[in-house]
């Protein structure tokens, strides 16, 4: 006897069947090989291009500054000030000088003299303390030794323009020191102005010892002119 087997309970079986034809497909032959993305790591990363060596040299040289850009005022700021007048003394080329002997200056043997410096700059002055002296002949050549200070206080002047400074002077005449003194005719005084290295020549014709052991003048400080 034949028994029948309803469709659906065939469709079902073929359907089971068909499972298990896949399911042993799936099991009997290995699974496709996945595919990733590009950025997998069986490839190589992407790496930044390196640059050239005359990229890299164009870069170094723009980044370090040129010579003409570093500061020029340097030199300005090192530059040592001028001297300049506004420093208060009074030098040589600010002042005129000449000798004038004293009221009554006579003395045996010796005359009492004055220097007088007057300011003929602009401005006012300074002028304090001893000035050097000494004789010169008519070529300007130091005749003999120079001043001796006398001792005295300093007082400090100051002169406006115009206005003069005295500083007194004792010369004791040459022929005093007989043969020793190697008389010498002189044509005047070298004068340095005190604290001035320059100096001015002040006219006195006479004669001097050029014996330098023999000291014929001596200076005192300079101090105002008296009217």
């Amino acid at each position: 006897m034949t028994t029948r087997v309803p469709a659906s309970c065939l469709l079902a079986a073929a359907v089971a069947l068909g499972t298990l034809a896949l399911t042993g497909c799936a099991s009997g032959e290995p699974a496709a090989e996945e595919t990733g993305p590009a950025s997998s790591a069986s490839e190589e990363p992407t790496t930044a291009e390196e640059p050239t060596p005359s990229q890299s040299t164009s870069k170094s040289a723009s980044a370090e500054p040129s010579e003409s850009s570093e500061p020029t005022q340097s030199a300005t700021a090192d530059a040592s000030p001028t001297a300049s007048p506004a420093d208060g003394v009074c030098t040589a080329d600010m002042l005129s000088a000449v000798l004038e002997t004293e009221m009554g200056g006579g003395a045996a043997g010796s005359v009492y003299r004055q220097i007088i410096f007057t300011n003929t700059a602009s401005e006012e002055c300074e002028i304090t303390g001893y000035p050097g002296m000494s004789y010169v002949d008519a070529a300007g050549n130091q005749v003999g030794a120079p001043a001796d200070r006398e001792p005295a206080e300093s007082a400090e002047v100051i002169l406006a323009p115009g206005e003069s400074a005295v500083a007194p002077v004792k010369q004791t005449n040459a022929q005093n020191y007989g043969a020793d003194c190697e008389l010498t005719d002189v044509a005047g005084l070298r004068v340095y102005p005190p604290n001035d290295t320059e100096s001015l020549i002040v006219d006195q014709t006479g004669t001097a010892c050029a014996a330098e052991d023999i000291v014929l003048m001596t200076v005192a400080p300079t101090k105002p002119l008296s009217p």
